[in-house]
C-alpha cells in the first residue's frame, strides 16, 4: 500500500519505502502464471468478470464496534508497544526485542463482522521470525501489528522489513472455535513484500488474476507470492486469493525486503538499510506518537488486509427450498421454506434489487410468509417487502426494502410460506403437487430452486362391533380408492353398515365397502348382532306300539330383517319308546336371520295336535305360533301331540310310485 493511498482511506496493502531499480525478471524466480501452468499446481488463474463461488464470501473486516486488545505474557522488561491513530487508521503492535516473545504476544479483535447472525472475534497469535542478522553481525527483530481502517471495514496485519509468522483464529461471540467457508485476499503485494500461505491449513483454493505480477515459490511448508512492482498502483494484479474451507484458524507469513533470502529483493533492505530503518521506527513508532508523525518521520510500516472481494462478482444467492412435512393430511397447515445468502460483498459491488417469487401450485392457498434471519431466528419480515396475490393459483413476491444497506449482505434468510390445500379442490390421479421458487438480483434471470414435492392422504377410520374389519386410521392417497373389508364373530349376522354417519344399504355391502375417488375423511362402522335362537319343543303323550319311527314336520316362514320373505322346514323325529300314559319331550334349535316368524306343524298320522303353550316373545294364533326374533336374542315355543291308534297304519309306511319312460307315440 502505497502512503498516497493511506490519505485516501483505501486500506487494502501493505507498504515500505525504498529505492533502486531491480531487474524482475531475474534468473531463479518464477511467476504466479508460470506456475499454475505446471501439473499439480495449487493456483488458479482468474478470469477478470468470471463469478466467484459466494459460499466463501465470509469475510474477517473491522465494524464499528471492534476493539483490540494487545498481550505479552513474556514477560520481558520494557516491551516495545506502538499505539497510533492518524490518517483515518489506527495501529496496534510491538517492536521484537526477544525470541523469548515467540507465541507470548497476541492481539485479540472483537466484533469482526458477523458469521450466521452472529459476531465473530479475531485471535492473532504471533508464533515465529527468522533469526536475522546484518552483515555486520547486529541481530534485528520484527515489528508485529495490526491496523484497522476507520473509514472502511478493512483490516491488515502490519510488519517491516522482517517476517513473522500470524496464527489467526476465528471465534464466535463467546469465543469458542469457529469453522467457517472464508475468503482472505492480499492486495497490492509490492516493495520486494512477501505473502505466505501454510499448506497444511484448509485451503480450498488459491488463486491469482489473469495478469498477475508477482512471483512464486514452495517452500518450509509455506506458499510464498512476493513481488518487485514498486509504487504500482495496479492493485489488482498483485493479488493473491485464499479459500478456507470449514476453518477456524489458518497461518500467515507476512514481511517485506529480507523475507528470505535468494528473493531479487533481498540485497536491497539488508545491512545499513535495516539499521537506519529501526532507527526511526524506536523514535517515531514507540508509544502514543501518531500515525502522521511517524508516517512523515519515514518510518512507514506495510500491511496486508483480509479482503474477501472477487475477481468477478460472486454467484447470485442460490435458493434452496423444502417443506416441513412431505405428506400432509387434507387440509392441514404445512410450510414451505426457501433458504439463501446474501454473499459479502464490496459497496461497488451493492445489488439493485433482490426479488424472490414463488408461484404456488393450484391446490394451494397461502396463509401467510415470514422471513427470517436464518442464522439466529429473528423475524425480519419489515426489511422485506411481502406481497401474496390471490387467484386462481396464488403468487408470493418477497424483495428487500433497501439492497444498498450493508446490513443484508454476509447474512443468510429463511422465507417461510404456510400454505393449505383449498378446500374445493379435487384430487384426481395423482394426489403430489410440485413446487418451485426463482430468487433474482437485479432483473436478471432467477436463480430457481428444484422441485419440492408434496404429497396429500386422507384418513379412512373403521369400527366393527362383534366382528373384524380392516385397520383404522389408514392413510389413502387423495384421490385414490380404498376397500374395508368386515367379517362376523361366529353366530353373528350383519345388522348394519353406517359410512360417515349415513347407513347404507348392507346386502349391497355384505362382506366389504369400497371409498373411491377419496377427497375427504371418512368413517366406516359395521355392527353384527348375534343369531336369534329360535326353539321348537315337541311334546307327545301316550304309548306307541311298533308302529315304526314318528316324525314330525314344521314349516316356519315370515319376514327377516332385512324384509325379506323366508320359508324353512325342519322335521323332528321321536325313535325312544316310552310307556303308555308318558310323555316324551324332544326339541330343535334354529338360528335363522332375526325377524318374525310364523310356526305351524304339518298334520301326520298317528298323532294329533292338541294345542300350543310355553311361547316366549311371541303369540298364539289358532294352530300356529307367531314367533319375534327382530326384537329378542330368543323365541319358544312348545307343541303338544298325542298318539291317536290307528292299526292300519304305520308312522314310516314308504311308498314308491314310479312312473315310466314314456317312448315316442
Amino acid at each position: 500500500m502505497k502512503k498516497s493511498r493511506w490519505k485516501k482511506g483505501l486500506v487494502l496493502a501493505l507498504l515500505l519505502a525504498c529505492t533502486g531499480t531491480v531487474n524482475v525478471r531475474s534468473a531463479g524466480h518464477v511467476s504466479a502464471l508460470e506456475a499454475a501452468e505446471q501439473a499439480g499446481s495449487p493456483i488458479t488463474v482468474k478470469q477478470y468478470g468470471e463469478e466467484e463461488d459466494s459460499s466463501f464470501s465470509f469475510r474477517l473486516k473491522r465494524t464499528e464496534h471492534t476493539t483490540c486488545t494487545w498481550k505479552d505474557t513474556s514477560g520481558i522488561a520494557d516491551p516495545q508497544l506502538i499505539h497510533q491513530t492518524g490518517n483515518g487508521i489506527e495501529r496496534w503492535g510491538q517492536m521484537v526485542t526477544s525470541d523469548a516473545q515467540k507465541g507470548k504476544i497476541s492481539c485479540y479483535l472483537t466484533n469482526m463482522g458477523s458469521y450466521k447472525g452472529k459476531n465473530t472475534n479475531l485471535r492473532i497469535t504471533f508464533t515465529d521470525w527468522p533469526s536475522y542478522r546484518t552483515e555486520s553481525g547486529e541481530r534485528y527483530y520484527p515489528v508485529l501489528g495490526v491496523s484497522l481502517s476507520l473509514t472502511t471495514d478493512f483490516y491488515g496485519l502490519i510488519f517491516s522489513d522482517i517476517w513473522y509468522e500470524a496464527k489467526m483464529e476465528i471465534l464466535d461471540d463467546q469465543g469458542r472455535p469457529l469453522a467457517v467457508n472464508m475468503t482472505y485476499r492480499a492486495d497490492d503485494l509490492d516493495f520486494g513484500q512477501i505473502f505466505g500461505v501454510k499448506k497444511s491449513d484448509a485451503i480450498s483454493g488459491l488463486a491469482v488474476p489473469e495478469d498477475s505480477r508477482v512471483y512464486y515459490i514452495d517452500r518450509d511448508g509455506f506458499y510464498y507470492f512476493y513481488a518487485d512492482n514498486i509504487a504500482s498502483n495496479e492493485y489488482e494484479k498483485d493479488s493473491v486469493q485464499v479459500q478456507y474451507k470449514n476453518a477456524s484458524a489458518f497461518t500467515l507469513r507476512v514481511g517485506g525486503g529480507v523475507a528470505f533470502p535468494d528473493s531479487f529483493t533481498y540485497t536491497r533492505y539488508v545491512s545499513e538499510k535495516v539499521k537506519k530503518d529501526y532507527e526511526r521506527f524506536r523514535d517515531h513508532l514507540v508509544g502514543e506518537s501518531s500515525v502522521e508523525e511517524s508516517t512523515n518521520a519515514g518510518a512507514i510500516l506495510g500491511w496486508i488486509a483480509g479482503s474477501a472481494r472477487g475477481y468477478g462478482p460472486f454467484t447470485p444467492p442460490v435458493p434452496v427450498k423444502s417443506v416441513d412435512r412431505t405428506e400432509v393430511h387434507g387440509e392441514d397447515s404445512f410450510t414451505y421454506r426457501i433458504n439463501f445468502k446474501v454473499p459479502e460483498c464490496q459497496p461497488a459491488d451493492y445489488y439493485q434489487s433482490l426479488v424472490l417469487t414463488d408461484p404456488m401450485p393450484e391446490a394451494l392457498t397461502v396463509e401467510k410468509v415470514v422471513v427470517y434471519d436464518a442464522d439466529n431466528q429473528q423475524d425480519v419480515s419489515t426489511k422485506f417487502h411481502i406481497q401474496i396475490t390471490k387467484g386462481t393459483s396464488d403468487q408470493v413476491k418477497v424483495s428487500a426494502r433497501d439492497t444498498s444497506s450493508a446490513w443484508i449482505y454476509g447474512r443468510s434468510f429463511e422465507i417461510r410460506i404456510q400454505v393449505h390445500k383449498r378446500p374445493e379442490y379435487i384430487f384426481g390421479k395423482s394426489n403430489v403437487v410440485s413446487n418451485k421458487a426463482g430468487l433474482s438480483v437485479d432483473q436478471k434471470t432467477p436463480k430457481e430452486t428444484e422441485q419440492v414435492k408434496t404429497s396429500f392422504y386422507y384418513q379412512i377410520t373403521t369400527e366393527a362391533k362383534n366382528g373384524s374389519i380392516t385397520a383404522s386410521n389408514l392413510k389413502v392417497p387423495a384421490g385414490g380408492t380404498m376397500q374395508v373389508t368386515y367379517s362376523p364373530l361366529p353366530g353373528y349376522y350383519l345388522k348394519s353398515v353406517t359410512v360417515d354417519q349415513k347407513e347404507t344399504d348392507k346386502n349391497q355391502h355384505i362382506s366389504g365397502y369400497s371409498f373411491t375417488k377419496v377427497n375427504a375423511d371418512h368413517h366406516i362402522r359395521v355392527v353384527y348382532e348375534k343369531n336369534p335362537v329360535l326353539t321348537i319343543t315337541k311334546e307327545v303323550k301316550g304309548k306307541w306300539d311298533e308302529f315304526g319311527t314318528p316324525v314330525f314336520l314344521f314349516q316356519i316362514t315370515g319376514t327377516d330383517y332385512n324384509g325379506i320373505s323366508r320359508t324353512y322346514y325342519e322335521a323332528l323325529e321321536i325313535p325312544e319308546q316310552f310307556k303308555e300314559d308318558g310323555v316324551y319331550r324332544k326339541s330343535f334349535i334354529m338360528q335363522i336371520p332375526a325377524g318374525i316368524w310364523t310356526v305351524r306343524e304339518i298334520p301326520v298320522s298317528r298323532y294329533r295336535m292338541t294345542g300350543i303353550k310355553e311361547v316366549e316373545n311371541g303369540s298364539i294364533e289358532g294352530s300356529t305360533v307367531r314367533l319375534d326374533t327382530k326384537d329378542h336374542d330368543t323365541a319358544k315355543a312348545t307343541f303338544c301331540n298325542e298318539l291317536v291308534n290307528y292299526g292300519d297304519f304305520s308312522h314310516n309306511d314308504l311308498e314308491i310310485n314310479v312312473f315310466g319312460k314314456q317312448v315316442g307315440r
